[in-house]
């Protein structure tokens, strides 16, 4: 079954407490804002780099893909 994001959550929704469900909206808007900006300054770690893969989580979750300002930098070798 394929579902989108938002049916995954509105369909999880009704089983949390308002006050819970709006704490997590506010916690994980957060967390995309603040790696959206972090994503948007820092460059691509080599390849063999200890970074990498918290570059790519950071990057994964501030939803960076191709139409972003760094999006060059992804398809570099290293």
């Amino acid at each position: 079954m394929d579902l989108e994001w938002q049916q995954l959550y509105a369909s999880i929704l009704p089983f949390i407490p308002a006050e819970t469900a709006s704490d997590l909206t506010v916690i994980g808007t957060f967390l995309v804002a603040l790696c959206a900006i972090v994503a948007r300054f820092w460059p691509r770690p080599a390849a063999r780099s200890k970074w990498l893969f918290i570059y790519l989580l950071v990057n994964r979750i501030a939803m960076n893909s191709k139409h972003a300002s760094n999006a060059d930098d992804v398809n570099r070798s290293d």
